[in-house]
C-alpha cells in the first residue's frame, strides 16, 4: 500500500532548488498578505540566527511547515503555456506566505550581492581579497537565485529561468492564474503581484525600478532596510568571529567562504574599504545560513484530502508555554524558601501583564516583545522571536547565586512587560478625545500635567509612526520613574527626565527621517546599548541619563552628514539643505508631527512679500502640541496644496505651474506643499488653488459666512463660478484652523502657488521645525 503523506526537514536550498520543479498557489489561497511585521521577524530571525552561529556553532533555525500534493496531470493553458515545462508543480496547501516571502527575500539579497560585487571590485586594487570575496559572493548569488527561480530545459526557453512560485487569481468560477510561459511576454503571464515582480526581476530590471503594490512594496524595503542596517554595523570583531566560525568543523557556517582572507591585512585599509569587506563577508554568510541552516518541514500528500485534513490537524488550537513560563522554576528552585519575600512581586508584575492576553498567540507575541527588548536593554543582547533563543538568553544570563543583581535582571524584565501594557497595548484613542489613560497614568506616578501631556504626544507620534524601537529607549527612563516613587525629590527628577527623553527622541527621530528620508534608526539605538559607553542594564546607571541620550543622538544625526553636534549654527544649516528637498508625504507620520511643530504658536505673517509664511504668534496663541489636537478631526489628514497627481482639466490656467508636475512626486511631496485638514473637507474641496484658496478663507473667518457679500467679493476676484455644495455646512461645523491663515492670506492677495514658492514654503517649514525640536535634543 502506498504511503498516504511523505514528510522531510529540508533546507530552504534542498526544498526550493529541486530541479524542474514549480509551485502552484490554488486560488482557495489568499492573496498574498505578509506586511512590515512579517518581513522584520523573518529577515530578524535569519539575521539573528548567523549571529548565534557564533556563539553556538551548530545553530539553524525552523521557519515553519509546508504541506503540499502534487498534480498528477499537469494542465496546458492552465498552468503553462507548453506541455511539459516543468517536470513537477506542487500545489502549496499551507506555507504559501512563507515560500513567497523567502523568495522575496532570495529576490532582495541578489540585489545586494549586486551592488556589493561592484563596491568590492572597486577596490579591487586595494588588495586581492577583494576579488576573491566578489567571486565567493559571485558563486553565491548562483545558488540564492534557487529560491525564486526555476530553470526551464525545453528548447527555445526565454529566459531560461522563470518564477519558482505562481498563483491562481480570486475568481473562483473562472480562476485567473498565473502561466509558466516557454517564451512568451512575461507581462501576459505573470498576473499576480509576487510571480510578475519575481518575473520582472529574472529579467534583468533592479529591484528598485520594479513598479509593485504597497503591500509588496512593503516587505522588500523592510527586507532591503534590515540589511542595509545590519551590513553598515559590521565591525572587525564580528568580521573574526565569522572567520572563526568558517572555520570550525561540523558548524553551520563551516567553509561558507572558500578562501578565508587574512584580515590583519583588511585591518590596515581606509574606514570605508574596510567597512566594504566587512560587510561583503556578513552578507556571504547570511546567504550561505539561509541556504543552508534555515528549514522548512515538508508534507507532501498523494491526495488533496489528505492534505486539508493534515492542515487542520497541524493548526489546531493548544496551548504552548512561553519562553518565560519555562523560565519561572528556575527563579522558584533558586529563591527556594525566600521566593516569597525576596522575588514573587517581581514575578507578579510580569505575570499580571501576560495573563491579559487571553490567547495562546497573543501571550506568545507578547513574550516575544518583552524577552527581545529587556535582552537589548539588559546587556545589549539581540536575540530572535524563537523560543529557544528566548529561553537560553533568560537561563544564561540569569545572575547567580540570588542578589540584588538577580532582583534588578527580573524587575527590569518587569518593566518591559508594565511598559507594554501602559503604552503600547492599549488602542488609539478615538477623534476629537478629550482626555488619554495614558495621560492620567503619567500624572499619577509624578509628573505634572504639562509634563503628561507632551511625553504623551510623542509617543503617540512615534507609535503612529511604527516606530516600535524608539519604546525601548523611552521605557529605560519609564523604569527610572518607577524606582523614583518611594521619594518626592527623585520622582520629580525622574518625572523630568522622562519628558526630556520623550521629547529628544521624537526630535531625534524626526530629524532623522527628515533630513535624508531614510530607514527607521533601528540600528543607532541598538548601539546605544551596544557600544562603549552605553545605557544598558549591566553598564550601569551613570549613563542612563537624558544627556547622555542626547549627546549620543546629536552625534549620531552628524554620523549621517545632516548635523553638526558642536555647532547649532552648521546644524541648522546641515539639516534644512537637506530636508526642504525631501519628499516628506512618503512618511506620513512625521510629516503630520511636522506640521503640528512648524504650526505651533504661529501666525501668518503680514510683511509684504512673505504671504503665506509664519510669524511667531504669542505663546498659546495656536497650542498644535498637545494631545487634544493630535486626535483632533480638524488635522486628521494631510492634504496636497497642490493637487498630488496632476489636474486631469484644468480651469484656472493663469494659476497652474507645469513645473510643479516634472512627471515624479517630488515637488508635490516636499513640506511646502502640504498642510493638515479634516477627511471630509479634504474629500471635499476642488483641486485647483483659487477653489482652495476660497476654502481656506472659508476656514480661517468663520464670523463671515461663504455667501454673504464678503464671500461673494472674494468669489468673484478668484474666478470662481461653482462652489463646492457641502462648503458651508463644513465650514459652520469647523473651529478657526490657524494653520490655514497663511495659505488663506497669500490667496486673497491674489499670489499664485507655484514651484517657487512650494520650494521657498519647504525651508521656512523646515526652519520652524528645526528651531523648535533641536531645543528638545540640547
Amino acid at each position: 500500500m502506498a504511503q498516504p503523506f511523505t514528510h522531510s526537514a529540508d533546507t530552504l536550498l534542498n526544498f526550493l532548488a529541486q530541479p524542474g520543479r514549480g509551485f502552484f498557489i490554488p486560488y482557495y489561497q489568499r492573496n498574498y498578505s505578509w506586511d512590515e511585521e512579517n518581513a522584520d521577524k523573518l529577515i530578524t530571525d535569519v539575521i539573528g540566527g548567523v549571529k548565534r552561529v557564533l556563539i553556538k556553532p551548530n545553530n539553524s533555525i525552523f521557519l515553519g511547515t509546508i504541506i503540499l500534493h502534487d498534480e498528477h496531470n499537469v494542465v496546458t493553458g492552465l498552468h503553462a503555456d507548453t506541455p511539459n515545462l516543468l517536470t513537477k508543480v506542487s500545489n502549496v496547501v499551507d506555507g504559501q506566505q512563507r515560500i513567497t516571502s523567502v523568495g522575496l527575500l532570495a529576490c532582495t539579497l541578489t540585489y545586494t550581492i549586486t551592488e556589493m560585487i561592484g563596491k568590492l571590485n572597486s577596490y579591487a586594487s586595494s588588495g586581492a581579497e577583494f576579488s576573491t570575496l566578489a567571486t565567493d559572493l559571485s558563486n553565491q548569488q548562483t545558488s540564492i537565485r534557487e529560491l525564486f527561480c526555476v530553470e526551464i530545459r525545453k528548447a527555445g526557453s526565454q529566459p531560461q529561468l522563470k518564477p519558482l512560485i505562481i498563483r491562481a487569481g480570486d475568481v473562483s468560477s473562472n480562476p485567473v492564474t498565473d502561466q509558466w510561459t516557454l517564451a512568451g511576454n512575461g507581462s501576459d503571464f505573470y498576473r499576480s503581484n509576487t510571480a510578475r515582480f519575481t518575473s520582472e526581476f529574472i529579467g534583468g530590471k533592479p529591484l528598485p525600478d520594479i513598479q509593485t503594490d504597497e503591500r509588496l512594496f512593503s516587505v522588500l524595503k523592510t527586507f532591503s532596510d534590515r540589511i542595509a542596517d545590519e551590513l553598515e554595523s559590521v565591525d572587525h570583531a564580528l568580521a573574526q568571529a565569522l572567520i572563526d566560525a568558517n572555520n570550525t568543523a561540523g558548524g553551520s557556517l563551516e567553509k561558507f567562504i572558500d578562501y578565508p582572507p587574512v584580515l590583519t591585512n583588511i585591518a590596515m585599509l581606509p574606514p570605508e574599504e574596510r567597512a566594504t569587506f566587512y560587510s561583503g563577508l556578513f552578507l556571504l554568510a547570511i546567504c550561505s545560513f539561509l541556504k543552508n541552516s534555515c528549514h522548512f518541514v515538508v508534507i507532501e500528500c498523494q491526495d488533496e484530502d489528505i492534505a486539508f485534513d493534515m492542515f487542520q490537524s497541524l493548526n489546531a488550537t493548544g496551548t504552548p508555554l512561553t519562553a518565560f513560563e519555562v523560565f519561572k522554576p528556575l527563579i522558584v528552585k533558586e529563591y527556594e524558601a525566600n521566593y516569597t519575600t525576596l522575588i514573587k512581586s517581581e514575578v507578579d508584575r510580569i505575570e499580571k501583564v501576560f495573563a491579559k492576553e487571553n490567547t495562546a498567540s497573543g501571550k506568545e507575541e507578547l513574550t516575544d516583545k518583552v524577552i527581545g527588548s529587556s535582552a537589548l536593554i539588559y546587556d545589549g543582547s539581540v536575540i530572535s522571536n524563537k523560543f529557544s533563543e528566548e529561553r537560553d538568553w533568560l537561563i544564561d544570563t540569569f545572575p547567580l547565586p540570588p542578589s540584588q543583581i538577580t532582583k534588578d535582571f527580573i524587575s527590569c524584565i518587569a518593566c518591559q512587560a508594565e511598559y507594554r501594557d501602559h503604552f503600547i497595548r492599549p488602542r488609539k484613542s478615538p477623534k476629537n478625545s478629550s482626555s488619554f489613560t495614558l495621560v492620567t497614568y503619567l500624572q499619577n506616578i509624578g509628573l505634572s500635567p504639562q509634563q503628561a501631556d507632551m511625553s504623551t504626544l510623542c509617543i503617540f507620534y512615534l507609535r503612529d509612526a511604527g516606530h516600535q524601537f524608539a519604546h525601548t529607549v523611552i521605557s529605560v527612563f519609564y523604569a527610572k520613574l518607577l524606582k523614583s516613587q518611594g521619594n518626592i525629590t527623585a520622582r520629580a527628577l525622574a518625572a523630568t527626565e522622562f519628558e526630556s527623553v520623550c521629547k529628544a527622541m521624537a526630535a531625534f527621530f524626526t530629524l532623522w527621517m527628515g533630513g535624508f528620508q531614510g530607514r527607521f534608526p533601528d540600528a543607532t539605538y541598538r548601539k546605544l546599548f551596544q557600544s562603549a559607553p552605553n545605557i544598558s542594564v549591566v553598564s550601569g546607571a551613570a549613563n542612563q541619563t537624558d544627556i547622555f541620550v542626547k549627546d549620543f543622538f546629536r552625534d549620531a544625526l552628524q554620523s549621517e552628514g545632516i548635523y553638526d553636534s558642536s555647532d547649532a549654527v552648521r546644524a541648522r544649516q546641515l539639516w534644512i539643505q537637506k530636508a526642504k528637498a525631501n519628499p516628506w508625504y512618503s512618511k506620513k507620520a512625521v510629516c503630520r508631527f511636522a506640521l503640528f511643530v512648524s504650526a505651533h504658536d504661529a501666525a501668518p505673517d503680514l510683511m509684504p512679500g512673505n504671504e503665506g509664511l509664519f510669524t511667531d504668534g504669542m505663546t498659546a496663541s495656536a497650542t498644535m502640541l498637545n494631545c487634544r489636537s493630535w486626535h483632533s478631526s480638524n488635522y486628521e489628514v494631510i492634504e496636497h496644496v497642490a493637487t498630488r497627481d496632476q489636474p486631469s482639466v484644468i480651469k484656472f490656467h493663469a494659476h497652474f505651474d507645469a513645473s510643479i508636475y516634472p512627471g515624479n512626486k517630488s515637488e508635490v511631496d516636499k513640506i511646502g506643499n502640504l498642510t493638515l485638514l479634516s477627511a471630509p473637507v479634504n474629500s471635499s474641496v476642488y483641486s485647483e488653488w483659487p477653489d482652495k484658496v476660497f476654502y481656506y478663507w472659508s476656514l480661517t473667518t468663520p464670523q463671515i459666512t461663504v455667501h454673504g457679500p464678503t464671500g461673494t467679493t472674494l468669489q468673484s476676484s478668484l474666478s470662481i463660478t461653482t462652489l463646492p455644495p457641502s462648503l458651508s455646512t463644513l465650514t459652520a461645523a469647523s473651529n478657526y484652523l490657524s494653520h490655514l491663515a497663511p495659505l488663506a492670506h497669500r490667496g486673497v492677495a491674489g499670489l499664485k502657488w507655484d514651484k517657487g514658492f512650494i520650494d521657498r514654503r519647504s525651508e521656512h517649514l523646515c526652519e520652524r521645525v528645526f528651531d523648535i525640536i533641536d531645543t528638545w535634543l540640547r
